[in-house]
């Protein structure tokens, strides 16, 4: 599917800065899309997401070039740091008051089961292959129309399922991918300094298959709205 009308809709209809992100994991490396090369500088999952998203990076990134341990952990594509997975590291950074806090927290985070070889990255209208996940960094506003669009079908209320650790990877990503619905978060720490997350920005992780839905809706409130 090509998805170079969806980005330009959504970028008319919403203002985004900026491009929204396909996010594919690659189970091995057969399942990295042919032509993908590899990201050549270390970095972190929220870093490559915002390289693709304004700068239009495209490339792939195995556990070697994944600098945040936690990140690529909760995806699968390599073991979760035993410190991350106790708790420990939060509770040293000073993010729980207990370590019981702390592992209650982490425990409950989004974690992929399976292995995955790597996480794949592209801005959403130049991807040519289908996401997993398609990754939005919005302003408040923006991502509220995005959750009335999601809503406007069928109703119902729309998940903000996050605990301010891990937000791009397991909130954004793993979440979506577990559950077939979108989430939103407010990002993290990391995130925020690393990769530049604004303060006025928020991030939205959206199944591929409901973006055409959330489309139609959009042009429906510009109708009624303006």
């Amino acid at each position: 599917m090509s998805y170079e009308a969806v980005v330009k809709d959504l970028t008319a209809l919403l203002g985004l800065k900026g491009s929204p992100v396909a996010v594919k994991l690659a189970k091995t490396p057969a399942d990295v899309p042919a032509g993908c090369e590899k990201i050549a500088e270390k970095s972190r999952h929220c870093q490559f997401v915002q390289d693709a998203r304004l700068k239009g990076m495209k490339g792939y990134a195995t556990r070697e070039e994944h600098m945040c341990k936690g990140g690529a952990g909760v995806m699968g594509i390599e073991p979760l740091p035993g410190a991350v997975a106790r708790g420990s590291t939060y509770h040293k950074l000073g993010n729980f008051k207990t370590a019981e806090g702390a592992l209650e927290t982490v425990s409950a985070i989004p974690k992929n089961e399976e292995t995955y070889y790597a996480s794949v990255y592209a801005p959403l209208e130049a991807a040519d292959f289908e996401p997993d996940v398609v990754v939005v960094v919005a302003t408040p506003r923006q991502a509220l129309r995005l959750t009335q669009a999601y809503l406007h079908a069928a109703g119902g209320r729309f998940s903000s399922d996050y605990s301010g650790i891990q937000s791009l990877c397991a909130d954004a990503v793993v979440a979506v991918m577990q559950r077939g619905v979108p989430n939103m978060t407010l990002g993290c720490n990391g995130s925020r300094k690393n990769s530049g997350i604004a303060e006025d920005e928020v991030i939205m992780g959206i199944p591929p298959k409901d973006l055409a839905p959330i489309v139609e809706a959009l042009k429906v409130f510009a109708e009624k709205w303006g």
